[in-house]
């Protein structure tokens, strides 16, 4: 992340302090969790939920979700000093998936 970004992320989150953000970083992982499910129910039903909703909208809808939840994810991570453990379990979880797709083949 750039230095003018992570200047305005942390400038946010201490204004609001660490209790307001995590529930704020919950809400936003509740709809993107919502989003997800809408662009799944279209690829695996085929229906629209009763919504008229088009495909391309559903995932407009939840690419600015995910980009909500990492805009929250980073003030956490920095709130309380995570970006290195951040860092390493991507990894690990990255190498871990990996290993499992090596394992299945």
């Amino acid at each position: 992340m750039n230095a003018k970004r992570a200047k305005k992320l942390i400038q946010i989150a201490r204004y609001y302090g660490e209790e307001k953000q995590v529930c704020k970083l919950i809400e936003e992982l509740g709809e993107a969790t919502g989003a997800a499910s809408e662009v799944l129910m279209q690829l695996t039903f085929h229906e629209d939920g009763g919504k008229n909703t088009d495909f391309q909208t559903r995932l407009e809808h939840l690419a600015a979700e995910l980009a909500d939840v990492q805009i929250m994810t980073e003030q956490v991570l920095m709130l309380f000093g995570l970006e290195v453990d951040f860092k390493v379990a991507r990894m690990k979880g990255i190498d871990k998936t990996l290993k499992q797709i090596r394992g299945e083949d």
